[in-house]
């Protein structure tokens, strides 16, 4: 959950060409040598910027090519001339960096190509996504004017202080399980810890975590139940360590381990977690 390794480029070159060039080798758009250039540069300032938007990543000597530009990412789609750049991109995860638990059916554009139409095929602008967090972040427009306000962390380029942000708080209401997370700011940079709040609340995820939380629950419901009956004492102990390995896995700062961490505090669910598990 949070964060990708960054894409492999590739020839962009060729992705560019490839783009631009029907099947039939006429070309429809034929960059410029400064076109080209401008492209490069622009992709360039991307990786410098971590993603982040500026004025110079829509230069006026692409004002031609930037329409061009924006269309050929139908050229990503399934049966497009760039089909294999999307297989790619989708099989570098098998969970949406954005929830931590959702199939990646999807290519975000992080910087969207409406407004940057030069980045619409660049690879490091595209996010796999599941569904939902694709269709609930689309219109999240990062910094192009103060309204828009704060943005989804880029999952290639946002660097994260090694510390547990994420946090569960559990109660147990009318003989059910409730979890809700939120984002511990302690240690963390105060913008870091408004785009991280922003992401959880804009993606619905503690609505959409529920599922999520009763499937992974009764998966590891006969392990506690039987770790409790065997030692009691170290129960908690048990849960910590689960959620370490976990942690190693998905990130500390996945929905899983932080689940594990919380109902490792809580002394209700040590003592009796028949009552929250069922018996």
């Amino acid at each position: 959950m949070w964060l990708l390794p960054a894409q492999e480029l590739g020839d962009v070159d060729q992705a560019l060409d490839t783009a631009l060039t029907y099947v039939n080798g006429v070309a429809i758009y034929a960059l410029s040598h400064a076109e080209r250039a401008a492209i490069h540069a622009v992709y360039q300032l991307y990786d410098a910027l971590a993603g982040q938007p500026h004025a110079d990543l829509t230069p006026a000597i692409l004002n031609t090519a930037r329409s061009p530009l924006y269309a050929a990412y139908d050229q990503v789609q399934i049966g497009g001339r760039l089909a294999k750049l999307r297989e790619r991109i989708l099989a570098s995860t098998n969970q949406c960096p954005y929830c931590g638990f959702g199939e990646p059916r999807d290519l975000d554009h992080y910087l969207p190509r409406s407004a940057f139409g030069e980045l619409a095929i660049y690879p490091r602008n595209l996010i796999p996504s599941c569904s939902p967090c694709n269709n609930a972040k689309r219109t999240v427009v990062p910094g192009l004017e103060p309204a828009s306000g704060p943005s989804l962390i880029h999952a290639y380029f946002q660097e994260l202080p090694n510390v547990e942000f994420l946090r569960a708080d559990v109660t147990f209401e009318e003989g059910t399980l409730q979890v809700q997370y939120r984002v511990d700011g302690g240690g963390l940079d105060p913008v870091l810890t408004t785009k991280l709040q922003f992401q959880l609340d804009r993606l619905k995820l503690n609505d959409r975590y529920k599922g999520q939380i009763n499937k992974f629950l009764s998966e590891q419901r006969a392990a506690m139940l039987m770790f409790r009956e065997i030692d009691a004492v170290l129960f908690g102990e048990y849960l910590m360590r689960c959620a370490n390995s976990l942690g190693e896995s998905f990130g500390r700062n996945d929905w899983r381990p932080a689940l594990l961490r919380a109902l490792a505090a809580n002394s209700d669910f040590c003592s009796s977690p028949a009552d929250y598990l069922g018996t």
